[in-house]
């Protein structure tokens, strides 16, 4: 009598089982990220100053401990550091202004038109058009009497009095001689959907531009007070983890470290690739021709330090001034077209130089992660936490993946992996 279940039916439930565990977790993993991302997308304007004044900190404090070295006190070193970099953005700003003030006359002088502009009047043929728009608002007024909308189109005096609207013939005489108000009428739906839209979504997207405005501002005061601590921190952190002393802890706090590692020297290779980039950047574009270019420069050297998006902020921009700069002129013998190509041109040169040359050999080998790795690294985080959060936690965030794959993944499997091809031993020497 055979015996159930059978061995194959019992690898065959295993198997059932471990798959529908593995998409369980699957399932609730991408919920978690689903999480994480909406979270972080809802604190974008509370954590991208504080991002930034992280970053910069972890770049100035080799400085500050440079100065400490030399016999000066933390906070004088912290405040020397600070005031030369307040310097370095005023400078830049300065130098700047010119600039945006001779663009703008480009601008006036390249979009100037050609002829004086005349009335476009209204047909005779319609202009029973706009005794049928005053008709469409009374009707908009009484079927949206008891909301927002019919409050707005009622007239009252200043006693708060209702005033009837007037009739067809005293309103509205000066659209007779333009074609707003048909295009109103004729698009009235549209323009009432989209109003209720703005004013459903538009409260909030002003509340969080002016949070993240602030917390702008609020970037030199976390600045600050990150180098200021920056010693504290980093030698009593771990005491500030929630968990009692114990061989997990330890564990927890080793990896913490590994991965604080694999951060420090991210940005602070980084902001030497993204450096040598700005300067290469600004003498070419300058031997070009291209007005603003070490000014270019400057801001490649800056946000140099988000791979590849830092490089297209800075391309787009030059392009629209090479274009509107061989507009008047004709430099190096090219039209509008091929002056832009040639500035696309450096563009890449330079980025063949990092990518071949400098990243592989200071980013590189510090993270060791593939060119392509930090492509998409760069496309998922940005996914994930939205926007300038994740492409600048992108390539920390897969360097830590990879520290915890390392750790409890490979290396536990090439433990096994040696264990088994070593085999039991039937005999003692």
């Amino acid at each position: 009598m055979s015996r159930y279940p059978t061995r194959f039916q019992q690898k065959t439930l295993w198997n059932a089982a471990t798959g529908l565990g593995i998409l369980v977790l699957g399932a609730l993993l991408v919920g978690f990220t689903w999480l994480i991302g909406q979270m972080f997308g809802f604190l974008q304007p509370v954590l991208i100053p504080l991002l930034i004044a992280g970053v910069i900190a972890y770049l100035l404090d080799p400085v500050v401990v440079w100065l400490e070295k030399r016999g000066m006190k933390r906070l004088w070193a912290v405040m020397i550091v600070f005031l030369a970099l307040l310097l370095t953005f005023g400078g830049m700003a300065a130098a700047l202004m010119p600039g945006i003030k001779s663009g703008k006359q480009t601008l006036q002088r390249v979009f100037q038109p050609n002829k004086q502009a005349t009335p476009d009047p209204t047909d005779e043929d319609d202009k029973h058009l706009i005794p049928q728009l005053v008709r469409s608002l009374k009707k908009l007024r009484a079927d949206h009497a008891t909301d927002p909308i019919g409050y707005a189109l009622a007239e009252v005096d200043d006693l708060g009095k209702a005033v009837e609207t007037p009739s067809d013939d005293e309103t509205l005489e000066f659209l007779e001689k333009t074609r707003i108000g048909r295009m109103f009428f004729e698009n009235k739906a549209t323009i009432l959907s989209t109003g209720r839209t703005w004013l459903s979504t538009g409260t909030s997207k002003v509340l969080a531009f002016l949070g993240l405005v602030l917390g702008m501002i609020m970037v030199p005061v976390y600045l600050f007070f990150f180098l200021k601590e920056s010693a504290a921190i980093r030698d009593h952190w771990h005491d500030y983890v929630p968990l009692k002393a114990s061989r997990f802890k330890t564990e927890l706090v080793d990896c913490l470290k590994e991965i604080n590692g694999y951060l420090i020297s991210f940005f602070r290779g980084q902001v030497l690739v993204a450096l040598i980039d700005g300067v290469l950047v600004g003498i070419g574009l300058t031997i070009y021709g291209l007005p603003y270019g070490l000014l270019i420069g400057a801001f490649m050297a800056i946000l140099g330090v988000i791979p590849y998006i830092g490089n297209i902020l800075c391309l787009v921009p030059a392009c629209i001034i090479g274009y509107l700069h061989a507009q008047g002129v004709a430099p190096w013998g090219l039209g509008p077209g091929g002056y832009v190509i040639g500035v696309v041109a450096i563009f890449i040169g330079v980025q063949q130089i990092n990518s071949l040359v400098t990243a592989p050999k200071i980013v590189g080998d510090s993270v060791g992660l593939h060119p392509l790795t930090v492509i998409f690294s760069m496309l998922f985080w940005s996914l994930v936490l939205g926007g300038f959060v994740g492409a600048l936690l992108a390539v920390p965030l897969t360097a830590a993946v990879k520290v915890l794959f390392r750790r409890y993944i490979w290396e536990r499997q090439l433990k096994e992996d040696a264990e088994t091809a070593g085999g039991p031993r039937m005999f003692d020497d």
